[in-house]
């Protein structure tokens, strides 16, 4: 029982080519098992020595079974197991037509076979090489037949004959290329979803634009086995124009990008003029003439456009020798757009193929990269909201806090004489003032303070939390949760505990509340956190939601944008003088 979840954790964990092996090894043992029913339910066909050619099949069907068992239990097999088993296939064939009836036997099916799995494993190239082995192995057994060689084979007659001898040696050929383009197409199938699963598992939002862009031209430079692009961005809000140069010196080396800002409005211009939404250009250089470009181009449904010419813009041939482009445009919203080039690429499958994938790559990629350049200003956003809140609380707090004690000090001072009572009071005062002032600290460090949490900390991190702030600040407080545990991603999480931490202080400091309390539970299938007090409430009557706070310019703005950086919604409940209530709902594909 022990070894049954390592055996799960194989089958998972198989690599690409081991699970086309089980595809075939599952195949070859349904064949062999069929044909072997077959011939037990109607002996007398093959007439001849139908007991030796009943026992071949059992062999057969016992060493399909045999690959079957062995290709399930590995997770990976080598080329020359792959090869071996390719070879038997094979000669199984042959073998067995030699016993019933030679080039006209009906195990000839079995050669289609072996054309399939040369096409599913290695494409056009594979299954040609096996077409013309098996064309050359059924020849000889003609030739042997023909010439009456061996005693124990018939004739060539029959309904066949020599003439169906030659058609179907021809068949044999004509399907080894018709399966190896069918192959050849499907194995490109798989390699560009691999390429684009590949590409969309490394643009993750938490790792910025550069090294998502550093992480998808690796991967194109793979596939497309070019050194050099260049990506051209205009932002529409800001009419700006950026070019990110991005190259690969060596095969060895990690892709480099530079970014620089395109100022001159005539190189704007020319770069997003582009003879169609996808295209290849190779240059041509007729004895004689001036350089000229043969180009083949896609528009933005997949259709091709004819009678093209197209020059490449002057920045393109300014510092870079190149005799073909690959190039798309990507993005094309309201807030930006971008023109891909790549330089000198070697096109794996024909001009068409690799301009139709170029253009599901993009349609499919840009919409990620697009979700890291807003998630990126989206934190650079709240980065400065929290830079200017702290400094706004250091400006407001502490340094005013400070400047009226140096005040006061400087009057104490001057004062010839002062009672005793009179000093102890004052004494007193900035004593508390200072007291006050660490308490305003310790809250500000805490928030500036990095959080990493898991889901199994969040509920054990927000009891502690709000523990500590009754205990800091003699106010009333008590979380609840309805929850036994949280399934939340970690940046969520993260994002909450800040929520409650700044819901806390708000509390403290502008509500003058003396009670709150921190609810964590679900409704109608939403996470959903409450924090309600009792202080002088927000300067409105109501409940606003998140929209109708931006409106008019109300509410928390720190807690404002962290809800909006994970997806929640906001609503606001005041009534001044007599509290207020946060609820926060999260989205439900954060904890479904």
């Amino acid at each position: 029982m022990g070894a049954l979840p390592s055996l799960r954790r194989t089958w998972v964990a198989a690599s690409e080519p081991q699970q086309i092996e089980r595809i075939l090894a599952g195949a070859r043992a349904f064949m062999a098992v069929a044909s072997l029913i077959t011939i037990w339910i109607n002996p007398t066909e093959p007439s001849r020595y139908a007991h030796l050619v009943f026992a071949l099949l059992a062999v057969y069907a016992l060493e399909a079974i045999g690959v079957l068992a062995m290709v399930r239990t590995l997770r990976t097999s080598s080329l020359k197991f792959r090869v071996g088993v390719h070879a038997v296939d094979i000669l199984w064939p042959a073998l067995m037509s030699v016993f019933t009836a030679g080039p006209n036997s009906p195990f000839y099916i079995f050669y289609t076979f072996v054309l399939l799995e040369a096409a599913y494993r290695w494409g056009m190239q594979g299954t040609l090489v096996t077409a013309l082995a098996t064309t050359v192995i059924y020849s000889f057994q003609g030739i042997f037949v023909a010439l009456h060689i061996f005693a124990f084979l018939p004739p060539l007659e029959g309904p066949l004959g020599m003439n169906g001898f030659m058609m179907r040696a021809g068949y044999l050929l004509l399907m080894g290329y018709l399966m190896g383009y069918l192959g050849e197409e499907e194995k490109q199938l798989r390699e560009e979803v691999r390429s684009i699963t590949r590409i969309m598992t490394k643009v993750r939002a938490e790792i910025g634009v550069r090294n998502a862009l550093r992480a998808i031209f690796d991967e194109i430079f793979k596939l497309f086995r070019t050194r050099h692009a260049l990506l051209a961005l205009l932002d529409h809000s800001s009419d700006r124009a950026f070019v990110w140069d991005v190259q690969r010196k060596e095969p060895a080396e990690e892709v480099t990008v530079s970014s620089s800002e395109l100022k001159d409005p005539q190189a704007v211009k020319e770069v997003f003029e582009t003879p169609g939404h996808v295209w290849h250009m190779v240059e041509k250089r007729p004895d004689g003439e001036k350089p000229g470009y043969d180009v083949f181009v896609l528009d933005e449904e997949g259709r091709r456009i004819y009678d093209v010419t197209w020059t490449p813009p002057q920045i393109l041939r300014g510092q870079r020798q190149f005799h073909s482009i690959l190039g798309v445009c990507v993005g094309s919203t309201n807030e930006w757009s971008g023109t891909l080039f790549l330089f000198n690429p070697k096109l794996r499958s024909s001009e068409e193929g690799a301009v139709r994938f170029l253009r599901a790559l993009a349609l499919q990629v840009s919409p990620a990269v697009y979700g890291v350049f807003l998630m990126s200003r989206l934190r650079s956003r709240a980065g400065a909201i929290e830079r200017a809140r702290v400094a706004r609380e250091l400006h407001d707090g502490v340094i005013q806090s400070l400047i009226g004690l140096e005040m006061e000090i400087d009057v104490l001072r001057r004062q010839p004489a002062c009672l005793e009572g009179d000093l102890a009071d004052r004494m007193g005062h900035i004593q508390r003032i200072l007291r006050q002032e660490v308490v305003n600290l310790r809250e500000l460090m805490q928030q500036m303070k990095p959080v990493e949490l898991r889901p199994t900390q969040l509920l054990d991190f927000l009891a502690t939390t709000v523990d500590k702030f009754g205990r800091d600040t003699g106010i009333s407080s008590r979380f609840v949760s309805t929850l036994g545990e949280v399934s939340l991603p970690s940046r969520v999480c993260n994002q909450v505990a800040r929520i409650v931490q700044e819901a806390l202080v708000n509390a403290r400091k502008h509500s003058g509340a003396q009670r709150v309390l921190v609810q964590l539970g679900q409704q109608d299938g939403h996470l959903r956190l409450v924090v309600d007090d009792d202080g002088k409430g927000f300067d409105f009557s109501g409940r606003l939601a998140l929209a109708e706070l931006d409106t008019a310019r109300r509410g928390p703005i720190v807690i404002k944008e962290r809800v909006r950086s994970i997806g929640g919604e906001l609503v606001v409940e005041s009534l001044p003088g007599k509290g207020s209530r946060l609820e926060i709902t999260l989205p439900q594909r954060w904890h479904a």
